[in-house]
């Protein structure tokens, strides 16, 4: 680096010559801003404008850390300034942390200068540099932690040591790199990279911000997957003087029909709750727990976020220890607080509830947080999920078929009427073997068995068991209710995995041609088995309810039997309405 731009940016630390801009990261459930990244830029018309530039020039100048410490300062006053609602969230570089010139409680003295409470501030550790001392650098983010801040990892699956850094600090809150955001929407790999981050983050109890989001496209696919929280120009470039509210516009007003799933949720779990504000002490908290013996548990809450809980057993061992109340009780509570704690909404399912504590990792297990819209709504105990849990399976077993174990009649008609009150479009594809019964006959009942769980496992792999809907009649009569868009496809492609798959179940035998008696004994010889497959489009309209589906279902399959091989034969329902109602 030439002389001119390292005396240049010395004079910009000297006379503190930077601005700071923010960009809100929006929360896509609640539709409201939930906090501002801190962004620095350089002197204007200079060529240490560029913040890449600029702390590029202070990396090889030695004087990263402060330059690091001016803009920490330079953030923290001016969002404090302008009064912006929710959390800041301050680039940290690692470097600085480990730096000889560090001092602890620095950011905790100018969050406490500018007004601002410890709950308010999110570290965001930014990896420009590797970094060789992960167990300093995590004894510093335990440093942060205890005095209340949380932390965010920044650019994951960017950084030197991305991966290795989630798994040794345990961040609160992780993000995801702008170049797996980018035209995220037409790229498969990308959005299983993201959805794998969403689940990893599950386990390990960790929430997740997406960079870098530019378009309309990218915020609905994004929103699909399941993304929690975006950043990016869709909504907001960094500016000096950032929006407190974003325009619904950018929301995309698709129309979408509640789900109404008789599937029980984890509100009917509720329990209510005792919560305390991010600002209370110690004291506090130890005066609730004396006065309740009956209460096993505190949330903590930044105004209306529920950032973790204060179990009873662990907090009285510390609390009642001899000096325990002098020696911690004017201390925030926000040290002693468990933040590994699952979060749900009270909409979701039971099972899902379920899944996500059993593959969760380090989680507190024994309650967890049910919200409602994002707020608080109560807490849910294991024991009640299980309890509930078993009762579903034990209903699921009864209607269920025992050979292939999966829905039967009433778990269909029940599929069926959910999705005609809430009408949206589904297809029903019915697909029935052909020449089962003499293969049966001739093989026996055992490989007929098999023939019969082949099906069924080359139905549930292909169909999307988000929206999708299989179940078995009976015999070797199945029912799929398709919402897939690209239902046809599906079909299409189990239709030829079937014709390329069901030789080998013939034992060898030559040509898959079998002799044998026909239902009226008389002496016969069947082909290969084949698949036919019958489907019935069901389009929204004042009409639906009297479909018999049940006979345009029949229709379906008996032209798709009437054709030779495995097919799929689409039947056309007519214009006008049938008179007569009843389900399949």
């Amino acid at each position: 680096m030439d002389q001119k731009t390292e005396e240049l940016l010395r004079a910009v630390i000297r006379r503190q010559d930077v601005r700071v801009h923010f960009q809100p990261i929006i929360h896509i459930r609640t539709r409201q801003i939930y906090g501002y990244e801190g962004l620095i830029r350089g002197p204007v018309n200079t060529v240490l404008h560029a913040p890449t530039r600029l702390f590029e020039a202070a990396a090889r100048t030695g004087l990263l850390a402060e330059l690091d410490l001016l803009c920490r300062q330079a953030v923290i006053k001016r969002f404090a300034q302008l009064g912006l609602p929710g959390r800041l969230f301050i680039n940290v570089d690692p470097f600085s942390l480990v730096h000889e010139h560090f001092r602890e409680g620095q950011t905790l003295e100018l969050i406490e200068q500018a007004g601002l409470t410890p709950s308010q501030l999110i570290i965001e550790l930014t990896e420009t540099h590797p970094v060789e001392d992960v167990h300093l650098m995590q004894q510093a983010m335990v440093h942060y932690r205890e005095m209340g801040f949380r932390v965010a990892l920044d650019d994951l699956g960017a950084g030197y040591s991305g991966l290795k850094l989630w798994s040794e600090i345990r961040p609160d809150i992780v993000k995801i790199d702008r170049h797996f955001i980018h035209g995220v929407d037409q790229d498969r790999t990308k959005q299983q990279f993201v959805s794998t981050i969403l689940k990893t983050a599950t386990a390990l109890g960790c929430r997740v911000i997406t960079e870098g989001v530019e378009t309309g496209n990218e915020y609905a696919t994004l929103r699909k997957i399941g993304v929690e929280m975006l950043q990016g120009y869709y909504f907001s470039r960094p500016v000096e003087l950032p929006p407190v509210a974003i325009s619904s516009k950018l929301f995309r007003k698709e129309v979408r029909v509640a789900e109404e799933d008789e599937a029980p949720t984890v509100e009917m779990l509720t329990r209510p709750v005792v919560s305390v504000q991010a600002e209370a002490m110690v004291r506090e908290v130890g005066d609730l727990f004396t006065s309740t013996p009956e209460l096993e548990s505190i949330v903590v809450v930044h105004e209306t976020e529920v950032l973790g809980l204060v179990l009873r057993r662990e907090f009285m061992n510390l609390y009642a220890s001899l000096y325990g109340k002098e020696l911690y009780g004017k201390q925030p509570i926000l040290r002693f607080m468990n933040r590994n704690i699952l979060q749900v909404d009270k909409k979701l399912p039971l099972e899902e509830v379920s899944y996500r504590l059993t593959t969760s990792l380090d989680i507190h297990t024994d309650e967890f947080i049910i919200l409602d819209d994002c707020r608080l709504a109560g807490k849910g105990r294991l024991i009640d999920l299980l309890h509930e849990i078993t009762k579903l399976q034990v209903s699921r077993a009864r209607h269920a078929n025992p050979l292939t174990l999966l829905p039967g009649n009433v778990p269909i008609q029940q599929q069926l009427q959910k999705l005609f009150r809430q009408n949206i479009p589904f297809t029903v594809c019915y697909f029935d073997l052909d020449n089962f019964k003499p293969f049966n006959d001739f093989f026996g009942f055992s490989r007929g068995d098999m023939v019969i769980r082949f099906v069924s496992d080359l139905l549930t792999a292909n169909i999307d068991d988000q929206i999708d809907f299989i179940g078995h009649i009976g015999g070797d009569d199945f029912v799929v209710i398709f919402r897939s868009d690209d239902w046809q496809h599906k079909v299409e492609r189990i239709l030829r995995q079937f014709d390329d798959s069901i030789g080998g179940l013939y034992n060898g035998h030559i040509g898959c041609v079998i002799t044998t008696t026909d239902r009226e004994g008389r002496e016969r010889q069947y082909g290969q088995m084949t698949l036919s497959a019958g489907a019935v489009i069901i389009h929204p309209s004042p009409w639906r309810c009297h479909i018999d589906l049940s006979e345009e279902a029949s229709i379906a399959k008996h032209h798709a039997k009437a054709l030779p091989g495995s097919v799929l034969y689409i039947h056309e329902l007519p214009v006008d309405p049938p008179l007569v109602a009843a389900p399949i």
